[in-house]
């Protein structure tokens, strides 16, 4: 079943999470601030009612979620890892179980023999958990999350709600997407009441960008290609060994380009060393990106969507581009 509304979906959910006590708390590869942020909201959470969490990333989190209070429970899984035991699996913010990564590749047939729970905000996310709060309005996990914890009468105190905080404002942008409404500003505001810490998220997220950042985007957007309102870059392996930039860096390369005045729809193209390309989508809000991701195997948002493509970056540009020409009528 799946529910739409935090305050109807409570009472299943409490019940679920009053009979487990290791519960082992998953979100989708290359996690993002709302991802990081939604998992240690709810660790917290459940760690003031004496339940035992367990983070558990396919993927390094961003740098800046580093900062967050908790973020040492963060554990990234390597293949050849045991699969931690619970009683309970509570994935946040990831559209379907594949979309976790290489825990999913290794061990998807264990992660339904237990218990599992979805909380996200994914238009894409059809609902495969025991119990699933999915909610497309939501402009982020975090928001939907924080929504369910209040209504479950489950304490959030300051370091969850720090962390939440982060997830809504790195998923809106700082409130800039279409999926911002008045109901997310409020929620925005619960978050500061329950002592979320605004100057520590604006400082870990806006002011600590590395410098290695700064010089892939600048070395990127170099060589950026334009045909009216589309735009799209590549990231190689050689620009980031010049740079010595991290994963997480490619994100402000494309928050750039989705600025530039006039372009609707922007293409990132990034080159990794296991022979796939990762794609990521960005639009104006009359266009839905996410067709397009699906269509090649990935998901995302209306406005933000993407892909991983088990082929060259030539390639990668030339079936993708097409698609994205025919979106623009």
């Amino acid at each position: 079943m799946i529910h739409t509304d935090p305050e109807a979906a409570a009472p299943l959910f409490h019940a679920q999470i009053a009979q487990a006590r290791r519960i082992l708390l998953l979100t989708h590869v290359n996690p993002d601030g709302d991802a990081v942020g939604s998992m240690l909201g709810a660790a917290h959470a459940l760690r003031t009612i004496g339940k035992e969490p367990l983070c558990l990333l396919s993927s390094p989190p961003p740098s800046y979620c580093q900062r967050l209070p908790g973020a040492e429970w963060l554990q990234v899984f390597h293949p050849g890892d045991a699969l931690p035991a619970a009683d309970l699996t509570w994935m946040l913010d990831t559209a379907t179980p594949r979309r976790v990564g290489p825990i999913a590749d290794a061990y998807l047939p264990e992660l339904f023999t237990r218990p599992l729970l979805i909380t996200d905000h994914h238009v894409t996310n059809d609902g495969g958990g025991s119990l699933n709060l999915i909610d497309p309005r939501a402009a982020s996990t975090a928001d939907l999350l924080f929504r369910l914890l209040r209504a479950m009468q489950l304490p959030v105190g300051p370091e969850a709600a720090t962390c939440l905080y982060l997830g809504l404002t790195t998923d809106t942008q700082s409130f800039q997407t279409s999926s911002t409404s008045p109901q997310t500003l409020r929620t925005a505001a619960d978050m500061l009441v329950s002592g979320a810490d605004l100057r520590a998220v604006i400082t870990a997220v806006y002011f600590s960008i590395p410098e290695s950042t700064m010089r892939l985007t600048a070395l990127v957007l170099s060589d950026m290609r334009r045909e009216g309102p589309l735009a799209w870059a590549s990231v190689t392996l050689a620009h980031l060994a010049a740079t010595g930039a991290g994963d997480e860096a490619t994100d402000d390369t494309i928050m750039r380009m989705q600025r530039i005045d006039g372009v609707r729809v922007c293409a990132l193209f990034k080159e990794r060393d296991n022979a796939t390309v990762k794609l990521s989508l960005r639009s104006t809000p009359d266009i839905d990106v996410s067709i397009i991701a699906q269509r090649l195997g990935g998901g995302g948002h209306t406005q933000a969507a993407g892909a991983t493509l088990p082929m060259s970056l030539e390639e990668a540009r030339a079936a993708v581009l097409p698609l994205l020409r025919a979106s623009l009528g």
